[in-house]
């Protein structure tokens, strides 16, 4: 008995040790990684709103006017930048997690976007619009393995595409939308990417500098539908 309790005690310890080190780890890149210090400059509320500054700076992708969909938004870095982005438009946002009111957009906190309440809220928010700009940086938790990470992640963009392609869509997609998408890169890349081009006529990888160099991130960009659904 004093055994286990002493093993126990002993993987405690050891746990709590290696917690701290990445703890410590995490807040020395965050200290160190300028985009971290930007965001707090210009008031985002995550580095992230950075990667969509730079992809829409060189592929024009929310205009004023537009109707932005952001999947997977929480914290909504990405609805405030499509907010000074779409002057005029109109953004959701829509999240499993809590968010924080944001002027300009509305954000549907705590919703599932498998479930048909999430569905009726999004059209419920969209108003009959149809979808301009489908923006998704959601990601799953980690499990610590690449390979199955790389699976749910493109599982999670293509449940998204489908959604688009429903009778009576939550997403319904303008003649000339635009999707992005992040994937971590893997073996299902490239068959994503051609179920993608069944739907768009235009898909391309890209990869903003603000994502991390050691990172497999990167987004799959896609223009203008080949059908879009009435």
């Amino acid at each position: 008995m004093t055994t286990s309790v002493m093993q126990l005690f002993s993987i405690s310890k050891r746990l709590a040790s290696k917690s701290a080190r990445t703890t410590a780890k995490y807040l020395k890149r965050q200290t160190e990684d300028p985009y971290c210090a930007a965001a707090r400059e210009h008031n985002y509320r995550a580095r992230s709103a950075f990667k969509l500054r730079e992809i829409d700076d060189k592929h024009k992708l929310i205009r004023p006017g537009s109707t932005v969909v952001d999947v997977g938004a929480a914290p909504g870095s990405w609805s405030q930048v499509a907010v000074e982005r779409s002057e005029g438009g109109r953004v959701v946002g829509v999240d499993l997690q809590a968010m924080l009111p944001l002027q300009g957009a509305t954000l549907l906190s705590l919703m599932d976007i498998r479930e048909k309440k999430t569905h009726e809220a999004m059209r419920g928010a969209l108003e009959g619009r149809s979808v301009d700009v489908l923006l998704s940086d959601m990601a799953p938790s980690p499990t610590g393995d690449k390979a199955t990470d790389h699976i749910r992640l493109i599982s999670l963009c293509r449940m998204v595409l489908q959604l688009t392609q429903m009778e009576d869509s939550p997403i319904p997609l303008s003649a000339d939308a635009v999707y992005l998408c992040k994937i971590w890169d893997g073996v299902e890349r490239k068959e994503f990417m051609d179920e993608l081009k069944r739907v768009f006529s235009s898909v391309r990888m890209v990869k903003p500098v603000a994502s991390r160099d050691s990172s497999a991130e990167m987004y799959l960009l896609s223009r203008n539908p080949i059908v879009v659904k009435k």
